[in-house]
């Protein structure tokens, strides 16, 4: 299961009120099945019954089931569970094959009634969404059958899950990620954070793009310690970055662009991150009840090389996907580092959309909505009259329009004040980061 499809899930969660429960199946490889006819042979480990036979030969012993350190246990597992899920009723979504749906009418004793069962899959844990739980539920009928066909065991309502802590609040569902910022301070500033970094300091400083660029474009030999030490830390902070802290993508983003060349000024930069998820560890994504459909937005940095693509869609008040990257190919007007962007965006979009439709909770045929900042790039996604301008950008930049096209997408426009994508293209100062952080992460 995705992260974007955890956050998903737990939207809709808020949004809709459903319970959520984990289960964790005991030692998940070796409860799979190899394949029919397929034949694996190991060496036998050290211990009492020798490694060479009576022949004076090596021994060789042929598994009988998947186990653990085996290349295809993870695969097998994988291939035994699915096919069960499926024959029970469950339907795997075409946007995340990990994640399962069932909607259907029940028997109560109050009449019929529709229940909902959703089923993501990640490696040997079940992350469950229901909304009903009595004896005649979905949830029932399936946990009795998980239960009887296979060792797991119920951990209850869901904490955490890989390092993200799920917390009931008011209604709503928040994702932070508290213990794995602590983790890592304690490994960065056994000390404590430094003293320069205040609650009231971004992530990032002005001049990083700076900084990037002349570690980028330095000769000299990297050192080997700053290298390891560089990525270790800004791999740590990537996985965050990804995961519940968008405040920190652009800042990240633009660390990883010299992952291979760091210099010491980048990895002071990088402490700087981390000392600012230390200040404020316990914000988080807060998914609470609201009447809006899903809907995004899409900016872009215009530079002279490279522009930064940002884009960010929200559902239930706060943010579910997000992306702060480098353009692939340079730009040679503002108009069309925008339409790189949307186009990109786009994808994500069509994504989601879809994903949201397969789990049952489109609330409204209308087309998703992608907000630009960008006048002539929402002309260009509805029509070519700027052909002259335009005509050298490619056509693959241009699946924004014939999303429009097909009545799937439309673009409004957002006043750049309002873009909650400008977060993810540039440095900003304290004063409009914060604001436009706790609008996308819906905190105060």
């Amino acid at each position: 299961m995705r992260g974007t499809s955890l956050r998903l899930l737990s939207a809709i969660a808020g949004q809709y009120g459903l319970f959520m429960r984990r289960w964790d199946f005991v030692s998940a490889f070796l409860q799979g099945d190899l394949e029919a006819g397929e034949v694996i042979y190991c060496s036998p480990p050290p211990g009492p019954h020798g490694t060479i036979g009576s022949d004076n030969r090596p021994r060789v012993w042929r598994v009988n089931k998947p186990v653990y350190g085996m290349a295809q246990a993870g695969r097998r597992w994988q291939r035994t569970l699915f096919p069960w899920l499926k024959k029970w009723g469950l339907k795997a979504c075409d946007a995340d094959s990990c994640v399962f749906v069932l909607r259907k009418e029940v028997q109560t004793s109050n009449g019929p009634r529709m229940d909902t069962l959703i089923v993501g899959c990640y490696v040997d844990d079940l992350f469950i969404l229901y909304n009903n739980d009595d004896e005649f539920s979905l949830y029932s009928s399936f946990t009795k059958d998980l239960q009887a066909r296979w060792s797991v065991d119920d951990e209850g309502d869901v904490s955490d899950l890989l390092n993200v802590e799920i917390h009931r609040v008011d209604g709503g569902v928040e994702l932070r990620q508290t213990s794995y910022i602590e983790k890592l301070v304690q490994e960065w500033f056994p000390d404590g954070a430094p003293a320069w970094i205040h609650t009231n300091t971004t992530p990032h400083a002005m001049d990083i793009a700076t900084l990037v660029a002349d570690a980028l474009a330095c000769v000299d030999p990297v050192d080997a310690e700053l290298l390891r030490r560089y990525q270790s830390l800004v791999g740590s902070l990537l996985y965050a970055a990804t995961n519940t802290r968008p405040d920190i993508a652009y800042a990240v983003g633009m660390l990883c662009r010299a992952m291979g060349k760091p210099s010491i000024e980048l990895f002071g930069a990088a402490e700087r991150v981390l000392g600012y998820l230390y200040r404020h560890k316990d914000v988080g994504l807060r998914y609470e009840r609201d009447q809006k459909p899903l809907s995004g937005m899409s900016d872009a940095d215009w530079a002279v090389k490279h522009s930064t693509s940002g884009f960010v869609f929200t559902m239930s008040r706060a943010a579910i996907s997000w992306g702060s990257k480098k353009q692939p190919t340079i730009a040679l007007s503002s108009c069309e580092s925008e339409i790189m962007a949307a186009s990109e965006a786009a994808k994500e979009a069509v994504y989601l959309d879809r994903f949201v439709e397969e789990l049952g909770y489109k609330s409204t045929q209308e087309p998703i909505h992608l907000s630009l900042d960008n006048k002539a790039a929402i002309d260009s996604s509805y029509n070519p009259e700027n052909h002259a301008r335009t005509k050298h950008i490619d056509r693959r930049h241009y699946f924004i329009r014939e999303l429009v096209e097909e009545g799937r997408l439309v673009v409004p426009y957002v006043s750049t004040v309002d873009n909650h994508a400008d977060f993810f293209t540039k440095p900003l100062k304290p004063c409009r980061f914060f604001s436009l952080r706790n609008k996308i992460m819906n905190c105060s």
